[in-house]
């Protein structure tokens, strides 16, 4: 009877032991459970999103530009001779009609006082003739006066091209403007421009007064673009300076390799602080328009050189091919039909996460 009972308490003690396994089994594997689900929970990727929403948009474009002259000639010597004396230097300011250069040619002055001397005595040949005429007709024939009076007229028509010639060795500025180069110096021998092929250049003067500020306009944006329209110019160099000014004229045509049309805009410039070939920036309102569903510029996701949206949707990240109309620095309009004033979509940490993923949305209030 005693071996029998000490088979039932240990039978029964096996039978605790196996209860209190199961239980501690049971007990561990809710544990790991739970802390799986939390580990799980701590690894979704937080990313934050904004819905978009309707805005009165004024679409804007910043393209850079070069400020030019607004005329630039090199001015060349209309005839032939030697520099007598340069009156102007680089750098110096000039006004139109202004002696530049005198030259001096002893070939023209010689025949014009050879010419001079000649009118004079075709003159008075001319004229004792007339009046001989004029008294006696049947002494002095009419042929005789006319041949006299050809060639006093001739011999004045040649003097009258050799003072102008003369007058073209005054070298003058054809507008007002500055002097920004100097190719001579005094006697140096200069050719004509208008006879020889290669004559040398004697000063390039510039007018800086208005400057003529080129910009090439992308091909996107030319129909939003007339003349008389209002723009912003900046100068990096020239800082807290800007100016209000126009467009002056649009070349009308795109260039064929840049695909940009020429736009020019002209800028008072008295002072002279706007040098030609300073870089400049102008800022355009190309478009303005109310009740645009817009998104701010940090939603657009490049993606194989393509502009998509990243949006959550049942937690999960889609992308999306992204359909834009107008845009400015901050916004852009966005023409998605899918995309609503409901739509979440992701600003921050869209190089975090990938389509499909399952993410926590935090929703940015714009």
């Amino acid at each position: 009877m005693k071996i029998i009972k000490r088979k039932y308490v240990v039978v029964s003690m096996l039978a605790i032991t196996l209860i209190m396994a199961s239980c501690g089994n049971k007990q561990q594997n809710d544990t790991d459970s739970a802390i799986e689900n939390v580990s799980k929970k701590k690894k979704l990727q937080s990313v934050e999103v904004v819905k978009p929403q309707q805005r009165s948009f004024i679409a804007e474009v910043l393209i850079s530009g070069t400020a030019r002259p607004n005329q630039k000639v090199i001015i060349y010597a209309m005839v032939s001779g030697y520099v007598q004396k340069m009156h102007k230097d680089i750098g110096d300011v000039v006004r139109k009609g202004e002696v530049i250069a005198e030259l001096s040619n002893p070939d023209i002055m010689g025949k014009y006082e050879e010419k001079k001397a000649q009118l004079e005595a075709k003159k008075a040949i001319y004229g004792r003739l007339k009046s001989i005429h004029e008294k006696t007709p049947a002494l002095t024939p009419l042929q005789l006066v006319e041949d006299a009076e050809a060639e006093y007229l001739s011999v004045k028509a040649t003097l009258k091209v050799i003072q102008t010639q003369l007058s073209f060795l005054r070298v003058k500025a054809p507008f007002a403007g500055k002097i920004t180069r100097r190719m001579v110096d005094n006697g140096a021998l200069i050719q004509s421009g208008l006879t020889e092929d290669n004559p040398q250049g004697i000063v390039e003067i510039q007018e800086i007064n208005p400057i003529r500020l080129t910009i090439p306009l992308p091909e996107s944006d030319v129909a939003a673009i007339d003349k008389g329209m209002e723009v912003t110019v900046m100068f990096p160099e020239l800082q807290g300076e800007s100016y209000k000014a126009k467009v002056s004229r649009t070349a009308g045509a795109l260039d064929l390799a840049s695909k940009t049309m020429q736009v020019e805009i002209d800028i008072n410039n008295p002072k002279g602080l706007i040098k030609p070939g300073m870089y400049a920036k102008v800022l355009m309102q190309i478009n303005n328009r109310e009740g645009v569903l817009s998104l701010p510029v940090t939603a657009q996701w490049m993606y194989q050189n393509q502009p998509f949206v990243l949006v959550v949707k049942d937690d999960r990240v889609e992308r999306i091919p992204l359909r834009k109309g107008l845009s400015n620095k901050d916004y852009f309009e966005v023409l998605n039909p899918e995309i609503t004033e409901t739509t979440l979509v992701i600003i921050r940490g869209k190089g975090l996460v990938q389509p499909g993923q399952i993410v926590k949305s935090v929703i940015r209030s714009e």
